[in-house]
């Protein structure tokens, strides 16, 4: 059976795709079109970029068409009939991270509430009993004392429309009656992979970055090859970052989803070492060899003396303040998250620290991506298998013995589908792979189109069963080659 993502092209969500399909799992997404990409085409990129830095296929989850942000995820009546038949849990990773909203219309209401609840009723609808709701650690507000996994209602005020909607998204989740379990994940601050540096989104700390590389390198080094960028900063250096890298979260997200004694908790996923707003500057600092930067401590800065004297400063404060601001709040405070669930199912998980080597890592990753701006590489897909599957579909083949048969083919254009077919041909496609014992093909999409061009690397093939011996095996690789033959110019096309 199926679990049901979302948020599958998010940070968070595009490892998570790629750690499940990893560890086996069955995978279905919702993911909307984009203004120039289908479903399909968004996730294939993402799927490709994982087996470029893997060096290995991976299989293709099943992709919904929808928006969570819609009753029902606005998926249409077959998808949701889909999801009722072949789905028994649901990660709810889907949010949108924009901090102020006009009203509760708009963002971030719409994804992060409005979505939320509209999740819940998919689920109550489609009878998923195994809920698991990715919240974030900021649900915490402003708080003075160690932020307890039980706890979520403290009395407790917010930063900003994130943190609140957030909340009141947790809220419904925690409220759910109808489940089997309820898990909640608790992220603090996400930040990209500690070990490449990928990331496919620049908030919070890499807008920091990408500052600090637009600003400094102009300034002229001096003659020991340092610039001086001078600027105040309201803050004493010690305040803490509550940052982890994302595939980390992942990991250990997997863990728990994966620990069947672990539903029904909530699960706080923090660092073991903050970094500190010191670290951050100093490392920047040795980064971009410059100097200049002096901690305030809390409150207004006292205006410049001389702004014709001082006019870089004055330029370098200013930057900083008009592409911060939305930041503010977090410049002075951060929790403290008590982590007892998360050690006690994960501990064994340990969490890279943010240092000196990761932020260089990110710094040289935002710079080669063009802060987001570099094209993807993406291979085009010539033969999508379903769409090859489906054309050949012919419903009067019925002569012989039906068989029914799984058919997982990894790698580009890909697919998971359930066949039936019979000596004479293709009878019907159904999305996903079945869930009785039932033979399944898991094959490559090269090895496939090897076959198909040439019959006697059928071989392969016939392998690649699982819950088949080697005469059912035979007897299936031909029918199923026999129903692909005519797609031979088409694959070589």
């Amino acid at each position: 059976m199926y679990t049901l993502l979302t948020g599958a092209t998010g940070l968070v969500g595009r490892y998570l795709v790629r750690d499940l399909l990893l560890n086996g799992h069955e995978l279905a997404v919702v993911v909307r079109p984009s203004r120039k990409q289908s479903p399909r085409d968004r996730m294939e990129e993402i799927l490709q970029h994982w087996e470029r830095e893997l060096g290995r296929a991976l299989p293709r989850p099943v992709v919904l068409s929808g928006d969570i942000a819609e009753p029902g995820f606005g998926l249409s009546p077959e998808e949701t009939e889909w999801v009722s038949d072949n789905c028994t849990s649901i990660i709810h990773s889907a949010a949108i991270l924009e901090f102020y909203g006009k009203d509760r219309a708009g963002e971030p209401w719409r994804t992060n509430l409005n979505g939320t609840q509209n999740m819940i009723n998919l689920c109550r609808e489609s009878g998923i009993k195994d809920i698991h709701y990715v919240s974030t650690a900021y649900v915490a507000g402003l708080q003075t004392e160690p932020v307890m996994e039980s706890s979520l209602s403290a009395g407790q005020s917010f930063r900003n429309d994130y943190e609140e909607s957030k909340f009141c998204a947790e809220t419904l989740v925690q409220q759910i009656d109808f489940a089997d379990h309820v898990t909640v994940y608790r992220p603090a601050v996400i930040s990209g992979d500690s070990r490449t540096g990928y990331t496919n989104t620049y908030h919070g700390l890499y807008l920091y970055l990408r500052l600090m590389s637009v600003m400094i390198p102009p300034v002229p080094a001096d003659e020991n090859g340092y610039r001086h960028t001078p600027i105040r900063l309201r803050m004493t250096g010690d305040e803490r970052r509550n940052i982890i890298p994302v595939e980390w979260v992942s990991a250990v997200m997997c863990r728990l989803f994966e620990t069947p004694e672990a539903r029904g908790l909530t699960f706080h996923i923090a660092p073991d070492k903050p970094i500190s707003s010191r670290e951050m500057i100093e490392y920047c600092g040795e980064y971009f060899k410059s100097t200049g930067v002096e901690f305030h401590g809390h409150g207004e800065l006292p205006p410049l003396a001389n702004r014709a004297e001082n006019e870089d400063q004055w330029m370098f404060e200013r930057m900083v303040m008009e592409n911060a601001e939305t930041y503010a709040p977090y410049e002075q405070t951060d929790n403290t998250f008590d982590m007892t669930n998360t050690k006690k199912f994960a501990g064994d998980i340990p969490c890279p620290e943010i240092d000196k080597t990761v932020i260089f890592r990110y710094i040289e990753y935002g710079n080669e991506d063009r802060w987001g701006k570099r094209k993807p590489d993406v291979e085009r897909v010539r033969n999508w298998t379903e769409d090859a599957l489906q054309s050949q579909v012919n419903t009067d083949a019925s002569n012989g013995r039906r068989q029914m048969v799984g058919l997982d083919v990894f790698g580009p254009g890909g697919c998971q589908v359930t066949l039936e077919l019979s000596p004479s041909g293709l009878h019907s496609v159904h999305r996903g792979l079945p869930d009785q014992d039932l033979p399944v093909l898991r094959v490559s999409n090269t090895d496939l189109e090897s076959a198909i061009r040439n019959q006697e690397n059928a071989a392969t093939v016939r392998q690649a069963w699982e819950g088949a011996d080697s005469t059912l095996a035979a007897s299936l690789t031909t029918m199923l080659l026999g129903a692909l033959e005519p797609q031979k110019i088409a694959v070589r096309g």
